[in-house]
């Protein structure tokens, strides 16, 4: 988990890797921040955690390629995971990836759908499931290999991904889209048209996001339409993310 000056919004995602049901697990922060996190990491090792503390300089500041990097180094397992510090994780997640990752065979493994929540007062009520064709980058789960993340601002996990698509990448699909939520809050690397830019993908999409325009109700595309696993997800994450008093725009 690389982070920066984020400690309520990484507070969700520690809690989130203290929930997985992958017992068998280490959390490595890389922090280039001012702000402290030894409380959080003092708490989720307090209660048995196997919690890595990295802090690199702030200047010359790091691109978010070379900082995953040194989460990479820092790291002693045989599997890793991207966590990022503002992503919201389901209790299985690790148990579902590695799983296929290991069942399969593969070098590693990605979410092909995950749901997406705007923190803004049109959507915060109304999270929605998407997909990015193959496989969401920021969910991939990889055996340990040279492989190394480029050094980007942004899209570096794109990259990444890319370079293990050779060597074998399980995708699991629609069924695993509870798993992760995408979570926009106003600050990430990408701004909230990308994110709603998922309603549109395909052709098929775009029928559906016409007619809902059409219509003057978006909330009418049926990627608004959550299946039960998805909807306890989401209440889930609502509960998680009030207790550290994240939603802007409202639980």
């Amino acid at each position: 988990m690389v982070t920066r000056n984020r400690v309520k919004l990484a507070q969700r995602a520690v809690q989130c890797f203290m929930d997985q049901t992958w017992s068998h697990k280490q959390l490595v922060i890389v922090d280039d921040g001012e702000e402290s996190y030894a409380p959080l990491v003092g708490a989720c090792r307090a209660r048995g955690f196997d919690v890595l503390y990295h802090r690199v300089a702030t200047e010359p500041r790091l691109t978010l390629g070379a900082l995953r990097n040194v989460a990479i180094e820092q790291s002693d397992g045989a599997f890793l995971a991207q966590w990022d510090d503002d992503e919201w994780y389901a209790p299985e997640r690790l148990t579902m990836q590695l799983q296929a990752l290991i069942n399969e065979g593969t070098r590693a493994c990605v979410l092909k759908w995950t749901l997406m929540h705007l923190d803004t007062p049109a959507f915060t009520h109304h999270p929605y499931r998407a997909d990015v064709g193959r496989g969401t980058p920021g969910t991939i789960v990889h055996q340990r290999s040279e492989i190394r993340y480029p050094a980007l601002r942004i899209a570096e996990d794109s990259v990444f991904l890319d370079a293990h698509r050779p060597l074998g990448v399980s995708i699991l699909g629609r069924e695993a889209s509870h798993l992760f939520i995408r979570c926009f809050h106003g600050s990430n690397t990408w701004d909230a048209n990308h994110f709603l830019r998922r309603l549109r993908r395909t052709p098929r999409d775009m029928i559906h996001f016409g007619l809902a325009r059409l219509r003057g109700d978006i909330l009418r595309h049926p990627a608004f339409a959550l299946e039960a696993r998805e909807a306890s997800a989401v209440s889930r994450f609502r509960e998680d993310s009030a207790a550290v008093g994240l939603l802007r725009s409202g639980a």
